[in-house]
């Protein structure tokens, strides 16, 4: 059995079908997977919430690194940190005197542009740098770097040349760096760039609504990061750089927090690594059809357990209701039962090789009584 070797495709999974062409690009041989027995995991009554947070405590701590209360905000940090690094020492943006306008916003635009690139690839690939997975990393940045740097471009030139104008056309009115003027041009400029970065995220990870989330919470952590980004530079009397640092975190803290804030609100279901080698790891569900295995490419990917295939299971959202679906050869244990296809409901614990996901999902609010025609 140890030799045995297990050929994948679509075909395998058994019904119900994918709706609509499942994504392509897993096939192939799969290492031989363990037909580990399902381990003892309690579940409790009343909800994934409640029966996460009793598994995941007797895990052990869980990494900051991949625990969704932080791991957002270290990418951020990371991000800001090598925009404001790798502008510092190409001299990306820090002349202070320029021929023209025009020579000013090219120059904005630039440095704004390779902040886009830095931040915008470090919060779109951190999962799978802490995972290891350099070769999806690689893989993500290639396909995001342009749309990132056009993005980062367009922010940096449109704020310059509006805080530009606001200086020369207001230059009778303006009584200090603490204008209002000033804060709204910031605002508006930094709330592109975080609109922009969202919306790219998302579009990389074939998502709509990821897309959507990033660029409402992009653009509201932009525009105050851009009002904190002017605070620093009108009211921290420090160097230069040490101030456009201070701005940066600005920005790249709120964007990422706003980010956060939105996608938890309107997310409609996910799943927690409760054990296992990612234990604390949590996925959205954003797809039609949310592969899970070992492979870098699945949306839920479980990469530190050996126990998993490259596809071992999907689950398919049709209008809300959720099924998963071993792969042939694949074991697959809901609450502790085999299983080859399951309706997903809140509070289920699915063993896959030895890792444990808890599936959660938003609680709907029943409709009052009378709501539709004929309700008594």
């Amino acid at each position: 059995m140890a030799d045995r070797k297990i050929i994948l495709s679509e075909d395998d999974f058994r019904d119900p079908p994918p709706a609509g062409p499942a994504p392509s690009g897993l096939g192939g041989q799969l290492p031989p997977i363990t037909q580990s027995s399902p381990l003892q995991v309690p579940v409790t009554p009343g909800g994934g919430q409640q029966a996460a947070a009793g598994r995941i405590a007797t895990t052990g701590s869980v990494s900051p690194l991949v625990d969704p209360r932080t791991s957002f905000l270290i990418a951020a940090a990371v991000g800001v940190l090598l925009g404001w690094g790798v502008t510092q020492i190409l001299g990306v943006g820090q002349a202070t005197f320029f021929a023209n306008k025009a020579a000013s916003d090219r120059s904005a635009a630039i440095w704004v542009g390779v902040i886009g690139v830095l931040y915008g690839a470090t919060l779109l690939s951190f999962d799978r740098a802490v995972a290891g997975a350099w070769d999806a990393v690689a893989k993500r940045v290639a396909t995001a770097a342009i749309p990132l740097l056009i993005v980062g471009y367009v922010a940096g030139y449109a704020a310059n040349a509006l805080y530009l104008q606001i200086l020369q056309s207001a230059s009778a009115t303006l009584t200090s760096d603490n204008d209002i003027r000033l804060y709204l041009a910031r605002a508006a400029g930094w709330a592109v760039f975080g609109l922009g970065i969202g919306v790219t995220i998302g579009l990389v990870d074939r998502s709509k609504s990821r897309a959507i989330n990033g660029a409402i919470g992009g653009a509201l952590g932009g525009a105050a990061g851009g009002i904190v980004f002017q605070f620093a530079a009108a009211n921290l009397h420090t160097s230069d750089s040490v101030s456009r640092l201070l701005g940066l975190a600005g920005v790249g803290f709120l964007i990422a927090v706003a980010t956060r804030v939105v996608e938890t609100a309107r997310r409609e279901a996910w799943v927690r690594v409760l054990s296992g080698g990612m234990a604390g790891k949590e996925f959205i569900l954003y797809h039609a059809i949310t592969r899970i295995g070992a492979s870098s490419d699945c949306e839920i990917f479980l990469l530190k357990d050996p126990g998993v295939a490259k596809l071992h299971a999907q689950v398919d959202d049709r209008s809300g209701r959720r099924t998963l679906t071993a792969a042939s050869g694949a074991p697959v244990y809901v609450n502790g039962t085999s299983i080859a296809s399951h309706a997903l409901r809140s509070g289920d614990q699915v063993q896959i090789g030895n890792t444990v996901l808890g599936y959660s999902e938003r609680a709907i609010a029943p409709a009052p009584a009378g709501a539709f025609p004929g309700a008594r």
